[in-house]
């Protein structure tokens, strides 16, 4: 049974329409009032201990227009960073357990209802650092706009449930576990009739083991 181990998420904005102007930031005040205060602390795990946890790094995925064409409008950008950490041997691990993070994107929507599903969107993995023997990057996901190629549909592509990194040999972790960084180069392609606007959407990206 497949088991969720960590959740995190990163999200991304794809600007179709850029307008002039300018932003001023202003500190947040109060008269007889309170503020929130946010508070975060990582904690690491003791060294010595066996984990297998999974790091998004900050920041979002701002996509821009390259490559449109008359057909198509293209908009591409990069995934944050992901990082898997797994600290245990190969001995740890389950005869035939490995471990995958997957990639689901929502529907691109704008703050006045104009949606962009997400088979608009999809991705090509990269490896970052960390390569081993044993954990590898998914496969290129196309878009529901792409060419289908022989015996293939448009329909069920983009971002839902694929693969970004995962660990397909269990018996090739090296002694004191691995540490994997992987990417991805992002890609949205849309109808040229689409609606401008700023569309948000959000990628969640989940470690099963």
């Amino acid at each position: 049974m497949n088991r969720l181990i960590h959740v995190g998420a990163a999200t991304l904005t794809a600007s179709l329409l850029i307008a002039g102007g300018s932003a001023a930031a202003f500190a947040e005040t109060t008269t007889g009032g309170s503020t929130d205060v946010g508070v975060d602390v990582e904690i690491p795990a003791q060294p010595g201990s066996k984990a297998l946890v999974m790091t998004v790094a900050p920041g979002r995925a701002t996509l821009t227009e390259d490559g449109s064409t008359g057909a198509v409008r293209r908009f591409t950008g990069t995934l944050p960073d992901v990082t898997v950490t797994d600290t245990r041997d190969a001995a740890d691990i389950a005869d035939g357990e490995g471990w995958y993070v997957l990639g689901t994107a929502s529907a691109l929507t704008t703050d006045t209802g104009a949606r962009i599903g997400a088979d608009h969107l999809g991705w090509s993995p990269t490896l970052v650092s960390g390569a081993t023997d044993g954990v590898s990057v998914g496969g290129d996901v196309d878009t529901s706009l792409d060419p289908a190629g022989e015996g293939e549909t448009a329909t069920n592509r983009g971002l839902v449930d694929e693969e970004l990194l995962y660990l397909g040999n269990p018996e090739a972790v090296p002694v004191g576990g691995t540490t994997t960084t992987a990417s991805a180069g992002l890609v949205l392609k849309v109808e040229p009739t689409v609606a401008a606007g700023t569309y948000r959407s959000t990628i969640t990206l989940s470690l099963f083991e």
